[in-house]
């Protein structure tokens, strides 16, 4: 259940960024397309957390 409620938030959130609806985006993105977005952000993510802790340290 956990899994879907996150899939769901990423789906309203990437409709967000691209300024579409969550129904466009089902009709028109590919799973591996849609895998491809989940990627890039979690890896977008992981490089500012990176970048947060380094700037932390370095006080």
């Amino acid at each position: 259940m956990q899994s879907e409620d996150s899939d769901l938030e990423f789906e309203f959130y990437l409709a967000d960024r691209l300024g579409r609806t969550v129904a466009e985006l089902r009709e028109s993105l590919s799973q591996d397309e849609y895998v491809a977005w989940t990627v890039y952000f979690g890896r977008k993510a992981q490089r500012q957390e990176l970048a947060m802790k380094s700037v932390k340290r370095g006080r």
